[in-house]
């Protein structure tokens, strides 16, 4: 066993021994020496301090290993040379630069990435032998434009999908809407109603007009429906006070309609959305209710012969808002 494992390692030792001192192997034997005493620090000793100025010495360590040893490597595709290497390095580089800030800024790390593996590969167009500092010729100063415009257009590209994700915790309900006439963004999933918080918003409306309808007289439901802007009002702040808390909240507006005549109502609770839209007013879902009266059986004495009953339909799909009616509703 013991003459196995000795073998083993002299066959390693063989294939990566590094021909030189001042090499990419030593880099990259140093990187991995850095992290195996951080790594016996926390075992032994656990000094914070010591530990990550370790484990920051490996990461050093290793993009200069990888950067070196990548240096001339080339994949050709299609007549094009492309060389990897100072985008891996790159990337090796933003891991090391920002690890403590990915929770904080998540897209740092992705927006850098593209200038810094430019910046990276342009380094050696400006140095000479000796070593000196040279001017790259006019065909390295095209390439270099050429290489920090793509860089550019891959950091923005990358800022605006974390801008997106960013909208979309903050507006969930735009993913109900279509993108069909956007310039950037394809949704590949079909849009459903459900993703609006309009419908979490009419599901809990509902659930407390039934509260305070359901089981009582044709006098007191009619009372409640003469004063139903009042009443759907402070339904909409209990709603909103029961929701999770997002920006979007803002932009959602509760109203309510009566049409009909007793013993037969008709309560018409619309959610009203005047945030980002791909329509001109913005858009509302509606969920109609319809209001009865229902006799009861064996009423006890002076009860009422007769109590309200709420039935209410499926909410329904977005409906386009004129703008018109947005401005009236807004004002």
């Amino acid at each position: 066993m013991l003459e196995a494992i000795k073998r083993f390692f002299e066959q390693f030792w063989t294939q990566f021994k590094p021909p030189r001192s001042f090499s990419w192997q030593t880099l990259i034997f140093l990187s991995l020496f850095s992290w195996g005493m951080s790594l016996l620090n926390s075992v032994l000793t656990d000094t914070e301090f010591v530990q990550d100025f370790l484990a920051t010495m490996g990461w050093f360590f290793l993009t200069l290993g990888v950067g070196w040893a990548l240096a001339d490597f080339k994949i050709e595709f299609l007549g094009l040379k492309i060389y990897p290497g100072p985008w891996i390095t790159g990337a090796l580089t933003c891991t090391f630069l920002f690890e403590g800030l990915r929770e904080e800024f998540p897209a740092l790390p992705f927006v850098s990435w593209p200038l810094i593996s430019a910046a990276i590969a342009a380094v050696p167009r400006f140095l000479k032998r000796g070593p000196g500092f040279k001017v790259p010729d006019a065909k390295g100063r095209q390439e270099l434009v050429i290489l920090f415009l793509v860089s550019i257009i891959l950091s923005c590209w990358f800022s605006f999908h974390f801008l997106l994700q960013d909208w979309l915790g903050d507006y969930p309900s735009i993913l109900a809407d279509r993108f069909d006439r956007s310039a950037f963004v394809i949704n590949t999933a079909s849009p459903r109603v459900s993703d609006s918080r309009g419908v979490l918003i009419l599901n809990l409306a509902e659930s407390m007009v039934v509260d305070e309808l359901e089981g009582r007289s044709l006098a007191e439901t009619e009372l409640w429906l003469f004063n139903v802007q009042s009443r759907v009002a402070d339904i909409e702040s209990r709603v909103l006070d029961r929701i999770s808390s997002l920006e979007e909240n803002a932009l959602w507006n509760l109203e309510g309609s009566v049409s009909g005549n007793a013993p037969r109502y008709t309560l018409n609770l619309q959610a009203i959305w005047q945030g980002p839209s791909s329509q001109t007013g913005g858009y509302f879902l509606q969920k109609p209710c319809s209001i009865t009266q229902q006799p009861v059986r064996n009423p006890p004495a002076a009860s009422p012969p007769t109590v309200s009953q709420i039935e209410c339909n499926p909410i329904s799909d977005l409906i386009p808002l004129n703008p018109i009616t947005a401005s009236s509703q807004g004002s």
